[in-house]
């Protein structure tokens, strides 16, 4: 009993062991990984900072050996103005870079007020719009109150604005003779004037039934059924008051009859929509009982 209990404590004892022993090596292989993270980003950084450096210097060699070149070329009198041309162009690339970094960090650092301002004019819009509605609806659901009644100060105060109203204003002087002349000749030009209007309106409404009167009387015609079709009652729906309505009918009635009697051989070469002339004396005819011009039938 006592060996079994001493080998389960034995192997507790081993267990914690190995517990303990791996967790130190995650924590060592941990901090050893972070050791090594850091050392690799601090070797990034100093290649890096190396690769800056061999770039400017690269730059550097360039622009001397450009300047060198330059000067070679240019005249030795005019060595100082050419350094005083690069020297500026230098000057003001160094300038426009240095302006828009500003600029930029500037803009930064007001965005977030910016965004505030649209903000708060968003929710000033909103609250007027409210309270703009809110008083629309007050005013249309008060109660009328009635007018205010003038008072004696008001009244006061509208008879002063009256007379400087008529003080700057002056009217003309005019007798009583002749401003009653003066008005009635404004009675009779009223008077004729509402006369003239009167007499023009019921001429204007006398052509208006006229018109309609006609454009009634020729869309009957033309809406009229043939001569075989019609029946005994129908002529009398078509008798006109307007005489040229009433030479139109006949004129292609005759037309028609005309037509109808050709012999053959003279409707060669003709359509149906062609035109027959028809001769004045044979429209003189007399229209028998048609109503003709507001006279009566015999």
């Amino acid at each position: 009993m006592s060996l079994s209990i001493f080998h389960i404590l034995l192997s507790g004892h081993r267990i914690y062991e190995n517990c303990v022993y791996g967790t130190y090596c995650f924590h060592h292989r941990s901090k050893r990984a972070k050791i090594l993270l850091e050392l690799n980003r601090q070797k990034e950084e100093e290649d890096r900072r190396l690769q800056l450096q061999l770039q400017r210097q690269r730059a550097m060699r360039l622009s001397r050996e450009l300047r060198l070149s330059m000067l070679e070329i240019v005249h030795p009198g005019q060595v100082e103005k050419h350094n005083r041309e690069i020297e500026e162009k230098s000057a003001l690339i160094i300038q426009k870079h240095w302006r828009g970094y500003r600029e930029r960090k500037i803009f930064l650092q007001q965005k977030p007020s910016l965004v505030e301002y649209k903000a708060a004019v968003i929710l000033q819009r909103a609250t007027l719009k409210f309270l703009a509605k809110c008083r629309k609806k007050k005013k249309l659901y008060t109660p009328w109150q009635g007018f205010r009644e003038l008072t004696d100060a008001r009244r006061i105060e509208l008879k002063q604005q009256v007379d400087d109203y008529v003080r700057r204003h002056p009217g003309s002087q005019m007798s009583d003779v002749t401003s009653r002349e003066l008005h009635s000749q404004a009675q009779e030009r009223l008077q004729h004037y509402f006369m003239g209007r009167a007499l023009e309106d019921r001429a204007q409404l006398h052509r208006e039934a006229l018109k309609a009167q006609i454009s009634t009387n020729i869309e009957q015609l033309i809406k009229a059924p043939n001569l075989k079709e019609a029946e005994w009652k129908e002529p009398e729906l078509f008798l006109s008051r307007s005489r040229p309505v009433v030479a139109k009918a006949k004129q292609d009635h005759l037309t028609t009859l005309k037509h109808i009697q050709a012999p053959w051989w003279k409707k060669l070469g003709e359509e149906a929509g062609d035109e027959i002339d028809v001769p004045k004396d044979e429209l003189s005819v007399e229209l028998g009982t048609l109503f003709i011009g507001g006279t009566k039938p015999p």
